[in-house]
């Protein structure tokens, strides 16, 4: 759909008075009832996203039809997002051991990965293992293939859990099979728009744009920035997105805490620079997990999302596993409001 859609994003402001603002809840056992996303969507929630690490879209059925019926009684079709797993580099399987700072180890006979995982990792290249939990440097790579490597930051290690290898372009499919068969059961199940993640390089989309051309799906595309590699090439490939995604989550973990904020102001500025509309993710309200009222910063942050420009946001855990779905929809939707009458009012400051 981006390919498409560039010449009217091109000619289009990136502000929230001339385009509809998405406000993203997360479907999850906490929401998955009718009465419920019923209210979520009175209360204002115009797209929902369905996290498909936790299984595939038939696995859902049952909250997904309960999300089309609240729909129909509504009298409101909403965006339905999938997110989907994308390219998955794991540990193999071992038996959890704690490891140590400084200590030595190989990475492929003592931490155990596929072939063409192993061979990525140059002398020098850093290696984050369970979303950055473990942080290794290789120091050599051994005859044998397998890269010696010293811990610098230690954790228990366990079996399956993701490995990342810092400044490295993946050449691995941006999608896993999993993912191609949730996207053939796309049409099924009335999902309009995808999100990428780990986007990381224009043969990314090129190559989810090629698969959606297989399938004869048009999907709004949702791609996520998560890593530093995915900010250093993000002008090269944002005409084949529809939205940018600054993915607070796993980017934090790259990018570190105390620069985060920063990096989200710099993809901001890229996305004004390109007309680009981008979203805001991660933690927006997570207070209201457990709480029915946010935080002073929380509500902040969800203001200046949108003071900023961002065309999308989006809450995770609050509405998927929180206590108070309907609430956080309703308070993102009045903080929202409060936003945008902001800009209307302040023209001069805006940006």
């Amino acid at each position: 759909m981006a390919k498409e859609n560039q010449k009217l994003e091109n000619d289009r402001p990136n502000n929230p008075e001339t385009s509809a603002l998405e406000l993203f809840g997360t479907l999850g056992p906490a929401c998955a009832d009718i009465q419920i996303l019923e209210k979520m969507i009175q209360n204002g929630m115009n797209g929902i996203r369905l996290n498909l690490s936790h299984g595939p879209l038939a696995a859902h059925e049952d909250w997904i039809d309960k999300l089309h019926q609240a729909m129909e009684n509504t009298g409101k079709e909403i965006l339905f997002l999938m997110d989907l797993k994308g390219r998955e580099l794991r540990i193999k399987e071992l038996k959890p051991f704690e490891l140590e700072k400084g200590q030595l180890i190989l990475f492929g006979k003592d931490i155990p990965v596929e072939t063409d995982l192993l061979v990525l990792p140059q002398t020098g290249d850093k290696i984050l293992i369970d979303d950055g939990k473990i942080e290794l440097i290789v120091l050599k790579i051994l005859e044998d293939g397998n890269r010696l490597c010293e811990v610098l930051r230690p954790a228990v290690l366990k079996a399956n859990k993701s490995v990342k290898i810092t400044g490295k372009i993946s050449p691995f499919s941006p999608l896993c099979p999993e993912d191609l068969t949730n996207l053939d059961q796309a049409r099924k199940y009335r999902v309009n728009a995808i999100m990428v993640p780990f986007v990381q390089s224009r043969r990314d989309l090129e190559q989810v744009h090629h698969i959606l051309e297989e399938k004869s799906l048009d999907l709004k595309i949702y791609a996520k920035i998560e890593n530093q590699t995915g900010i250093d090439h993000l002008e090269s490939f944002m005409d084949l997105a529809d939205v940018i995604v600054i993915a607070r989550g796993d980017l934090g973990n790259d990018v570190g805490f105390y620069d985060l904020p920063a990096v989200q102001a710099r993809i901001e500025k890229i996305c004004h620079q390109h007309q680009k509309d981008y979203m805001v993710v991660t933690q927006m309200l997570t207070s209201m997990i457990d709480s029915p009222i946010c935080t002073r910063a929380e509500a902040n942050d969800v203001f200046y999302a949108i003071k900023n420009g961002a065309s999308s946001i989006m809450v995770t855990n609050e509405t998927a596993i929180g206590h108070y779905p309907e609430l956080v929809i309703d308070t993102m939707k009045k903080i929202s409001d409060s936003a945008i009458r902001y800009k209307a009012e302040n023209q001069s400051d805006n940006n």
